[in-house]
């Protein structure tokens, strides 16, 4: 892909018209004060060529009429509407579906861009890659800590043990469409999925470590990771590609479902972690989940 920055004092930018449309796709449902604060982080960036496409997904309260608002007032906001909840995944597929640019990629309406969240992604982007990501600022309320901070290929066999993608990329949207979207049957994981199968379609990923992605982890959304759907995913996304790993993939894929049904871990199964991969975090998960005075530290630590 052609570059078009010019490298200006403070590490700005000139953006050209020669920059290609990004498609930023998010969905929605009753969260009308997170959602403007999501919509304004992407309206800041410093990337000019964006189009921002917003699935309603049956929202019941204000959501539908400050969208109307926002769309009349800024020309790149695109807003559509389910009358009745079709899920999460159906409703980015929609957007997807309806996008114009020759990228996309997605932010969830609890989360934040930072300014140069586009601008990054789009400098660093390689064709050889299936997709490009970054890694990201966990949010917890009392501190953040950006995580997945290393730049590397993801290979197949990385992406199978641990979304090194992490939950938002970019993308070209041909290829998007190409492998079908997101999978609707998936309670939870559908990022990790997808991911995955354009991996598996299009060759190694490569992550960036510029984080210029904020998830929201304070208190004031329900993550899915903090849910029983989310280990069912996990469980879904084994039975799917299983039969595509080796035994240090199984090995994470348990831990994993395990971390998120926030069972402990016992020293057993720690030890069969062994050169998994990741181990520093499974003992720290391991003393968390098994000492209730680590566990509580780390609440008051991170947490407000």
């Amino acid at each position: 892909m052609k570059n078009s920055f010019t490298k200006l004092k403070g590490c700005q930018a000139i953006i050209t018209s020669e920059l290609p449309l990004v498609s930023v796709y998010m969905p929605t449902k009753n969260r009308s004060q997170l959602l403007c604060k999501a919509i304004d982080s992407v309206l800041a960036q410093d990337y000019i060529n964006i189009e921002l496409i917003i699935v309603d997904d049956g929202s019941t309260d204000d959501t539908p009429d400050i969208l109307k608002q926002l769309s009349a007032l800024h020309h790149n906001i695109r807003y559509f509407r389910f009358n009745e909840s079709q899920g999460a995944c159906a409703a980015r597929n929609w957007a997807i579906q309806h996008s114009k640019g020759e990228f996309v990629t997605g932010l969830d309406d609890d989360d934040l861009f930072l300014p140069n969240r586009i601008s990054s992604l789009i400098k660093h982007y390689d064709d050889q890659y299936a997709f490009i990501c970054s890694s990201c600022i966990w949010d917890f309320g009392k501190r953040k800590r950006v995580i997945d901070h290393t730049e590397r290929e993801i290979s197949l066999t990385d992406q199978l043990s641990y979304n090194e993608a992490t939950n938002q990329i970019l993308v070209k949207r041909s290829r998007l469409l190409d492998i079908g979207g997101f999978d609707i049957h998936f309670v939870a994981c559908q990022d990790y999925d997808l991911w995955t199968r354009l991996i598996i379609q299009y060759g190694n990923a490569k992550r960036i470590d510029i984080p210029s992605y904020r998830i929201n982890d304070n208190g004031t959304s329900q993550r899915m990771i903090h849910s029983t759907n989310g280990a069912t995913g996990y469980v879904q996304y084994l039975e799917k590609h299983k039969h595509l790993m080796n035994d240090a993939n199984i090995a994470n894929q348990k831990f994993m479902q395990i971390r998120r049904l926030r069972q402990p871990l016992s020293v057993i199964e720690l030890f069969r972690q062994i050169g998994t991969g990741h181990f520093k975090s499974k003992v720290r998960y391991f003393l968390s989940s098994n000492l209730e005075i680590i566990r509580l530290l780390h609440q008051k630590f991170y947490r407000k």
